[in-house]
């Protein structure tokens, strides 16, 4: 009877991603039917039941001492849409970075058939351990090595295709070098390295000296652990909160959080002047995002604003869960800018001068003239190298460049290049 609920559960689950556009490919689809998510989340599923395992969300399995998760098993939706932008066949031989519990390699399995094979590579002994009993429990064949995920896995390459369930700010080298040649690699891309959450999950193709993205789409993930952080030079200032006011955790709650480039420039008196035209009169302008979100609008305005001129921003009581808005700041007139928004809902806080709130109008502007693209438009390329690449946006990370072009909507004809002004 259980095996029957479970199964019912899934060919649910099946139904409403493809219902809500995630899902197209059946043989995508008869994966999740195959695979029992329960077996890969047994301690989720006595604690809040079959059913929850089912529901298309992600489910945290391990925090760190600070409540700060560490390990999860990913939305369904934004796995089956990253299983079909890997285009995975029969046959193929596949390396995933990060375990996780186990259940995407699994499902992985069930793609590559029984003459292909998937590795899953996990740095973390414990979660490794974990993905291994729920591989074992469903007798998936996934064989999971406990290793560094940025070494990929030398011993099983090349391979066909490697799938990535963590973000990072750049592409190690060894993975370019054990994917085949014309291979795919699927993997978050941290845009911005002053915003952890502007990020997009890229397919990419191997060419010659780098990668070419396929497909974009959006998608947030956890930072792959000790690699691809480029935040030299960043500074924070903490405001506390004088009343004292605690959250939900009994930790005290700040007045407001700034942290990034911006600040690191700034002398301790400059720093003072921006907290308190921070913490002054705001102006307040709504925005009109027919009908596009503000999470677009803010992943534009992070790649469009030089880096060193950005600050990220935590303030309890601008968002029910107090969340990340982007700042912009004018060294020149002391002057701090918010770009908050939630849905389709955004505005802009000004504070001080009007330096920061006239660069944040200015990018706002050019992004209704581009047409209010998300990050599904954006062209990536990786450059392994010194040379810098041309493009809209050209960010060094480590030993290669992200190029980075606003391409033109499908139904327009591309104009030369295909790039934005």
């Amino acid at each position: 009877m259980g095996d029957a609920v479970s199964v019912g559960l899934r060919r649910d689950l099946v139904v409403h991603l493809r219902r809500h556009g995630h899902l197209t490919d059946e043989r995508v689809a008869a994966a999740f039917v195959s695979v029992p998510r329960e077996a890969f989340l047994p301690d989720h599923a006595e604690r809040s039941g079959l059913p929850a395992v089912y529901r298309d969300e992600a489910i945290v399995t391990r925090r760190d001492v600070a409540g700060t998760p560490l390990s999860s098993s990913s939305q369904p939706a934004i796995m089956a849409r990253m299983l079909e932008m890997l285009d995975v066949r029969e046959g193929h031989r596949v390396l995933e970075v990060g375990a996780g519990t186990g259940y995407n390699a699994a499902l992985l399995a069930e793609l590559v058939g029984a003459t292909g094979s998937v590795t899953p590579v996990e740095l973390a002994r414990d979660v490794a351990g974990s993905a291994r009993q729920g591989l074992l429990a469903t007798g998936s064949p996934a064989t999971v090595v406990l290793g560094d995920g940025r070494a990929g896995v030398p011993e099983v390459a090349p391979v066909d295709r490697i799938v990535v369930t963590a973000s990072t700010e750049s592409i190690p080298r060894t993975w370019y070098d054990q994917l085949v040649p014309g291979g795919l690699l699927v993997v978050p891309v941290r845009l911005s390295s002053v915003l952890f959450a502007v990020q997009a999950v890229v397919a990419f193709r191997k060419r010659a000296g780098g990668f070419e993205s396929v497909v974009v789409t959006a998608g947030g993930f956890m930072a792959l652990r000790g690699f691809g952080d480029h935040r030299a030079g960043t500074a924070a200032i903490v405001v506390p909160d004088a009343a004292g006011d605690v959250g939900e955790a009994g930790e005290e709650q700040p007045l407001v959080e700034l942290s990034g480039p911006a600040l690191a420039a700034l002398g301790p008196a400059e720093r003072q002047r921006l907290v308190v035209a921070a913490l002054g009169f705001a102006r307040h302008r709504g925005l009109d995002l027919a009908g596009a979100s503000s999470w677009s609008l803010g992943a534009y305005a992070a790649l469009g604003l030089p880096q060193e001129r950005l600050v990220e921003c935590i303030r309890p009581g601008w968002t029910a869960a107090g969340e990340h808005a982007m700042g912009v700041v004018d060294a020149v007139d002391g002057s701090i800018a918010f770009l908050i928004g939630s849905g389709g809902q955004a505005r802009v806080e000004a504070h001080g001068g009007r330096g920061a709130e006239h660069a944040l109008l200015n990018v706002v502007d050019r992004w209704q003239a581009a047409g209010r693209p998300g990050v599904d438009r954006l062209g990536i390329r990786v450059r392994f190298g010194s040379e810098r690449p041309q493009a809209w946006r050209s960010l060094r990370r480590g030993d290669q460049w992200l190029a980075l072009d606003w391409l033109p909507p499908p139904s327009a004809p591309p104009g030369p290049a295909g790039r934005a002004p």
